[in-house]
């Protein structure tokens, strides 16, 4: 079916599939107060309208669409797409409640799909080779089981549901979710290890790899082993530590003065009060054991570690690294119950930060070129980063500029500016504002003439979502027309009141 330019053909069209509640502007973009239901109701290979916004759900699944052109910009519910013949999620939403573009013919990423997902994302059974261009944090679980995945770099990170990756063509979990709040599912690939598994499982871990010397149960009819989560991190983890005998343990704690302690099944230790081990690691590069929970504050400052392996996932005071020979965040906690301070360090990303930092942020420093990867603070970030346009205080610490930064202003400008984009999205963005740049140049310069436009700049400018600057262009090739400055006879009045504004 062509698209539809006749206002009455659409109200028709939208009255056959059962859209009510909607108003349509001049430009003929619909908007809808409520919910659309065209599961299995299109004819054809697009939408013959264009949506702009719906205030419900969005369900367009079990059709045989090959593109989302004429899909809504903003959908407030959910958006499914599934069941249908996509090779592409050109025209998806950039903000949706729960997104299922399962069973399609997506190739190559998720490129062009939605950045933030306040449900779940499901993209199984396509054919994609990787899941770059997926949202950062998924508030329920991401499904991209059963494609032709060979990396999982460019995925979520943080994953409160279920995360299942299986049936893909994965070597490695490199580059994976860093928490997943309930199963990790990775079987039927060609995985060699669990080397690169999340920091964090809440559930269980699903996979065909067997493990010995922990507790397991075998599906015999997936011939696949589940296992603890926690129960894996810490069998994978006991190669990293030097101390894997209780008494060693007793005796190395006992030396450094950490009182009130538990040690648990896997030689992790949780502690009931503080740990202060700064400056006293002796040249280590690394802890020697595994911390599970401290309840106070944990100080492994001014020493010379170069990693965070070993730290506990969750500390209810203050955490404190700051001067030691770190890269990475990688190792460090989830949770941080006061302030979480890594200045003085050699640390280049901010990839691995914890999840929720309730009071300040310090990472002033650093050789940080950009502070994506900070999640939820609580308080003030501190940084030697400045960013143009976001309220801040200036000061100078060791004769370097520190900015000081309310925690959530940095979260909204996270959201705003640093999204992660593909290379595909990067070169798509970059054409956007270039063809901005340059119309709005013809424009101001006067130089945009009324025969010079044609369809194909328009059909850009709505490709490229320039939707202000398309109807600026239309303005110069239909001009409004001026009105008459003279006083009309009775005979022109008669033959022009039924039909125009006079």
């Amino acid at each position: 079916m062509k698209n539809l330019t006749d206002l009455g053909d659409i109200r028709k069209w939208l009255a056959s599939k059962g859209v009510e509640n909607y108003t349509i502007s001049e430009d003929l973009n619909i908007t809808v107060h409520g919910n659309v239901s065209l599961e299995g109701k299109i004819e054809g290979k697009e939408l013959p309208v264009k949506f702009d916004v719906v205030d419900g759900f969005f369900n367009i699944s079990n059709n045989s669409l090959e593109t989302l052109e004429g899909c809504p910009k903003k959908v407030a519910k959910d958006f499914n797409c599934s069941n249908n013949k996509l090779p592409i999620l050109f025209g998806a939403p950039a903000i949706v409640g729960d997104f299922d573009c399962s069973n399609n013919e997506l190739k190559n990423n998720l490129s062009y799909g939605p950045k933030e997902v306040y449900g779940y994302y499901n993209c199984s059974n396509n054919r994609l080779t990787s899941i770059d261009g997926a949202p950062r944090s998924i508030v329920e679980y991401f499904n991209c089981s059963n494609n032709l995945i060979t990396s999982l770099k460019g995925g979520p990170k943080y994953v409160d549901g279920f995360f299942d990756c299986s049936q893909n063509r994965l070597e490695s979990l490199k580059g994976g979710p860093i928490t997943v709040g309930q199963d990790y599912i990775c079987f039927w690939n060609q995985l060699k290890n669990l080397s690169e598994i999340a920091d964090e499982i809440g559930w269980n871990l699903i996979t065909d790899i067997s493990l010995n010397h922990i507790t397991k149960s075998f599906d015999e009819e997936k011939k696949t082993w589940k296992y603890r989560g926690e129960e894996v991190i810490g069998h994978i983890l006991k190669p990293l530590v030097d101390l894997t005998d209780k008494e060693d343990i007793k005796k190395w704690l006992g030396k450094h003065g950490v009182k009130d302690y538990h040690i648990l099944k896997d030689n992790s230790v949780k502690v009931q009060g503080d740990v202060n081990l700064s400056k006293k690691l002796e040249n280590l590069s690394k802890l020697p054991l595994r911390f599970h929970e401290v309840s106070g504050e944990f100080d492994i400052s001014d020493n010379v570690l170069t990693t965070l392996e070993g730290c506990p996932k969750r500390v209810g005071g203050n955490f404190l690294a700051y001067k030691n020979e770190l890269t990475t965040l990688k190792g460090g906690p989830i949770e941080v119950g006061k302030n979480f301070i890594v200045l003085k360090n050699n640390i280049t990303s901010l990839e691995y930060s914890p999840l929720k930092v309730k009071e300040d942020y310090i990472c002033s420093h650093n050789p940080l070129k950009s502070l994506v990867g900070i999640v939820d603070v609580g308080g003030f970030v501190f940084s030697n980063l400045l960013i143009e346009n976001l309220k801040h205080q200036e000061f100078t610490y060791n004769s370097v500029k520190t900015y000081k930064y309310q925690g959530d202003s940095v979260l909204d400008y996270l959201e705003r500016e640093c999204k992660v984009l593909t290379e595909e999205e990067q070169v798509f963005e970059m054409t956007r504002r270039n063809i901005q740049s340059a119309i709005n140049k013809m424009i101001n310069n006067d130089t945009l003439k009324k025969e010079m436009i044609n369809d194909t700049l328009l059909k850009n400018l709505t490709k490229y979502n320039l939707h202000d600057l398309k109807e600026m262009v239309l303005m110069i090739k239909n001009p409004p027309k001026e009105r008459e400055k003279r006083e009309m006879s009775e005979e022109e009045i008669l033959q022009s009141v039924f039909d125009q504004e006079i």
